[in-house]
């Protein structure tokens, strides 16, 4: 059979192939004896569920709490076995417990906690990079404390955005709704009204009535229209190619684009610091910043990165040649490769685009509220004045 390989050298370096085995422990075990860490092994062209499906199926609270919790016995001088034993027991997500009882038992056989928790193909790469630094270096609970306050502020900050996008999305979905009830039943109802009347009907009472009729005649044909082209470009965005035009957008689209480009450069330089203050190698750090990567404009840039950095050149000058990284940003990380403080650097660059993306967020919806409510208000205004032509006119005729 073919297996999938992700593992580590000595070195730090993380590379993917393809190894023949007749089982993943074969596999595993083939890698161990070469000297290298077995990240993930999988069957080749098995896979249903992309790794981001998987990762949903484990909610971030509950992750922070174990981890809050298997620090505070690693702390206590409890061996990691029986840390883990002790943790699976308590674990309410039964999804999250499965997989802690399995990285429990792959301990216990011989495994590092790195290579269990990897092999469970459902945790972020930036933990198990950070856990596997930290077995290194012998500071095992200061590397999980520093990656649960990572996930704590990245968390926050990813809600906090969320909320002040409910607001207008229930203001945009009320105004859909509303428009729908008028053109597809209050409408139907004047024109009923109208057609008894015998008169000719104003211009834009008759371009609404037609409006009207068509949109409820040919109804059961755009619905499926739209469905379909969403779920069309839903699975056009699932390609390699849709994916990276879809990406692309988002960092260069108006006004939206500079916040997300901000957004990213947050998360990015806080994973990167995270990583270099648990231990990890730049050259590694960068390796695994890559496939963690949600963007894949931003992975692309970091891939081309690793091998300018491989070369010698600084880390600054890399991200530069990509174009897709603000201009500050830049600077201060080479300001921090210059002074030998690259990760304070980097957490204070994902400290400012943090507060950055907050206040114009915050600012660009203060906007879009009232332009929505004043574009419902002026359809809806426009929709009212069409349909009362008629009795104005009626009106005006019977005083003469």
């Amino acid at each position: 059979m073919e297996f999938v390989v992700k593992y580590a050298k000595p070195s730090g370096e993380i590379l993917e192939s393809v190894q023949v085995g007749q089982t993943e422990d074969e596999v595993r075990h083939h890698l161990q004896e070469q000297g290298m860490l077995p990240i993930s092994v999988r069957t080749r062209g098995l896979a249903l569920f992309s790794k981001k499906e998987r990762e949903k199926s484990i909610k971030p609270d509950d992750f922070i709490i174990f981890n809050q919790q298997f620090v505070s016995l690693i702390k206590a001088g409890l061996p990691i076995l029986r840390a883990l034993d002790l943790l699976k027991a308590q674990i309410k997500n039964p999804i999250l417990q499965r997989h802690i009882a399995d990285v429990r038992d792959r301990v216990y056989s011989g495994a590092m906690l790195s290579e269990a928790l990897k092999a469970q193909r459902v945790f972020p790469t930036v933990y198990t990079a950070s856990i596997y630094a930290g077995e290194r270096s012998g500071d095992l609970a200061e590397v999980i404390t520093r990656y649960t306050g990572y996930q704590k502020v990245v968390l926050a900050v990813k809600k906090r955005f969320l909320t002040s996008l409910i607001y207008p999305a229930f203001l945009v979905v009320l105004s859909v709704v509303m428009v729908a009830v008028i053109l597809t039943y209050v409408i139907p109802q004047f024109a009923e009204l109208y057609k008894g009347l015998g008169s000719t009907l104003p211009v834009p009472t008759r371009i609404l009535m037609a409006a009207s009729t068509g949109l409820r005649a040919n109804l059961i044909f755009i619905i499926p229209i739209i469905v379909g082209t969403a779920l069309g470009l839903k699975l056009w965005i699932g390609t390699p190619a849709g994916r990276a035009w879809f990406d692309r957008m988002k960092l260069h689209a108006p006004v939206v684009g500079n916040l997300w480009t901000m957004f990213s450069m947050a998360q990015l330089s806080r994973t990167i610091a995270t990583l270099l203050q648990g231990g990890t190698p730049l050259l590694s750090t960068l390796q695994v910043v890559q496939n963690a990567s949600d963007n894949t404009v931003i992975a692309d840039s970091i891939r081309n990165a690793v091998i300018d950095v491989q070369d010698g050149k600084p880390l600054s000058d890399s991200l530069e040649k990509s174009g897709h990284f603000p201009d500050l940003a830049l600077e201060m990380i080479r300001v921090g490769e210059q002074t030998g403080s690259l990760p304070e650097m980097l957490n204070n660059v994902a400290d400012y685009y943090d507060d950055e993306v907050n206040n114009k967020s915050a600012a660009l919806l203060s906007i879009v509220e009232p332009v929505i409510l004043i574009f419902v208000a002026i359809f809806v205004a426009l929709i009212l004045i069409s349909l009362y032509l008629p009795i104005f006119s009626l009106g005006a005729q019977m005083q003469k």
